[in-house]
């Protein structure tokens, strides 16, 4: 089972990929480096929620609620394709 931050990471990388972003695009539009965004995506560092706030207005997200809901939407799709 994936943790909390991995799953969230897939969120945002989801969400990047849909929106054309790249790490550096969306590190640049979110006021934080690309280093430190590719630590949060490769579970180098577990969120936090400061850094997702800033993640928000660039990903088109109203809410932290959104980026929990997409979370928990890739949850249930690694189980599907697990099962």
């Amino acid at each position: 089972m994936a943790s909390s931050n991995e799953l969230i990471s897939k969120a945002v990388m989801v969400r990047m990929l849909r929106l054309g972003l790249n790490q550096k695009t969306l590190a640049k539009k979110a006021g934080i480096s690309t280093s430190s965004l590719n630590h949060y995506l490769t579970n180098k560092i577990g969120w936090q929620v400061s850094v997702l706030d800033k993640l928000l207005a660039p990903l088109k997200w109203d809410s932290l609620a959104d980026i929990f809901t997409a979370a928990n939407d890739e949850n249930n799709v690694i189980s599907a394709l697990a099962a």
